[in-house]
């Protein structure tokens, strides 16, 4: 799942950075993929750590890449690994409930938005300055656009819930 979502960011997020010069700019597209694969992920495989390993495999697999910061920016593998053992806490305290999807996207995505931000405007990555113009406006539109993310989750998963791989993948 982690390689698919990361195919998928590439593919248009990687297209989005590169036209605008801006780090992080795809968040704008990436934030739907992101909300609904919170709640499918989340719902198929309710355990804790499912988020620390999938946000690793996911960072191993963006290192090379535009996505996050520049192409071997280092700090994309602590800071989604220390993201998604946020979520994993998140989760487990709200006991996996669909409510508490909502708030574990909303914590991840801020505090994933927080953290890329300042490493890429400590270490100075090109476009980093422009990064910092519309910060304030990136992380609420995460937030925002990431819901629509995850109400289509929802949607998803009510139409695969009952699918025999589904309920092989849960057990």
């Amino acid at each position: 799942m982690a390689a698919l979502i990361f195919v998928i960011n590439l593919i248009i997020g990687g297209a989005i950075n590169s036209a605008t010069g801006i780090p992080l700019s795809s968040v704008f597209f990436t934030s739907v993929i992101f909300g609904l694969s919170v709640i499918i992920i989340t719902k198929i495989m309710p355990k804790f750590g499912t988020w620390t390993l999938f946000l690793l495999i996911y960072s191993i697999l963006e290192l090379p890449t535009s996505l996050g910061g520049a192409p071997g920016f280092w700090p994309k593998i602590p800071i989604n690994v220390i993201t998604g053992i946020l979520a994993d806490i998140t989760l487990y305290f709200v006991n996996y409930k669909k409510w508490g999807m909502f708030i574990a996207f909303y914590v991840l995505a801020t505090v994933n938005m927080l953290a890329f931000a300042f490493f890429l405007i400590l270490l100075k990555i090109p476009g980093s300055d422009k990064l910092l113009k519309i910060l304030y406006i990136l992380i609420p539109a995460y937030c925002i656009i990431g819901t629509i993310g995850l109400f289509a989750g929802l949607t998803i998963l009510n139409r695969i819930k009952d699918k025999r791989i589904v309920k092989q993948i849960s057990d």
